[in-house]
């Protein structure tokens, strides 16, 4: 009898150590997660309606001087007005408000009562080869499959390319420099791999259900199908980055990597005239390149274990 009270007690000291560990469902914290997202879309269309009305009264006026209404579509004129002479200032305003915004915001909110990583505890041989390998397998991968859906669906790709040119990101060199490669990058990672993410987190949300979210709400604000699915998985596979390396200094080196890649390795590989056939190796080439990174990761000791959910949490 003695021996059974024994046993019970043990068992509710167990239960007792094991239960500060246990987090709590806060649903509180799921729901604030859509707060910077709602904040990051309205800085941006706050940026951009200024200069978008300054061009559709040019077109206007353009137009009833000219006939030019009755010959070219209204939207893609504005567009063309749009990316030719206020792309640069929109984009740069809304990447420096961004920063200044989402930078106060996660150092405010997550950083400065954190336990501060350190420069040597993010980057390593192992974190910035996997990173690399996830930048370069993700790349090879899309471009094939982006070579498939041209073949199977055409008329998909032709309105992709289309928006693409639309956005006039690559159409000026200081723009693509200045947003696309080096801002747009940092920009994204503090709101989604930094904000959301340590909002999903205090909800007690799984890791895997929390880079899950982030990836989907990344892809959502890219807004057309094509662009929105592949976006999903890259922030998915930085969603991973973030979660091992409990930092998004090294998903800012990726993702600014990967911008880089996109914008000048397609010029590149243009020149080098790869048929079809090649870009698909390359991709099914790349998704083990992913699959050997993750790989990496997991066996980086610097790397987040998932059995050491006690420890201190990084930001």
């Amino acid at each position: 009898m003695a021996e059974n009270q024994t046993d019970k007690q043990a068992v509710k000291e167990t239960a007792a150590a094991v239960e500060p560990n246990k987090k709590k469902l806060r649903i509180g914290f799921a729901f604030l997660a859509l707060v910077p997202l709602a904040v990051f879309l309205m800085i941006q269309t706050v940026s951009q309606v200024p200069f978008i009305i300054m061009a559709a009264a040019e077109v206007m006026n353009g137009g009833a001087a000219t006939g030019l209404s009755e010959t070219i579509d209204f939207y893609e004129s504005l567009m063309l007005v749009f990316n030719e002479k206020y792309s640069l200032y929109a984009y740069l305003i809304y990447a420096v408000l961004g920063l200044v915004v989402f930078g106060i915001w996660y150092y405010k909110g997550f950083v400065k009562n954190s336990p501060k990583v350190k420069f040597g505890q993010v980057f390593g041989v192992k974190s910035v080869l996997a990173s690399i390998g996830i930048v370069a397998g993700f790349y090879f991968s899309i471009n094939a499959v982006l070579t498939l859906l041209m073949q199977l669906l055409p008329d998909l790709m032709e309105s992709y390319n289309q928006l693409l040119e639309m956005a006039g990101i690559g159409s000026n060199t200081l723009v693509t420099i200045i947003y696309a490669i080096i801002l747009g990058p940092v920009l994204e990672e503090l709101v989604f791999r930094g904000v959301i993410y340590s909002y999903l987190e205090k909800a007690g949300l799984r890791p895997m259900v929390v880079i899950l979210i982030t990836g989907i709400l990344f892809g959502f604000v890219h807004m057309n199908i094509v662009q929105s699915t592949y976006a999903a998985i890259l922030g998915i596979l930085l969603g991973f980055l973030r979660y091992k390396y409990r930092s998004i200094k090294l998903t800012i080196f990726a993702h600014i990597l990967l911008n880089f890649s996109g914008t000048y390795g397609e010029m590149a590989l243009h020149k080098l005239g790869l048929s079809d056939s090649i870009y698909i190796i390359l991709g099914g080439i790349g998704l083990f390149v992913i699959v050997f990174s993750a790989v990496l990761v997991n066996s980086d000791k610097k790397a987040f274990k998932a059995s050491n959910e006690g420890q201190e949490q990084l930001n």
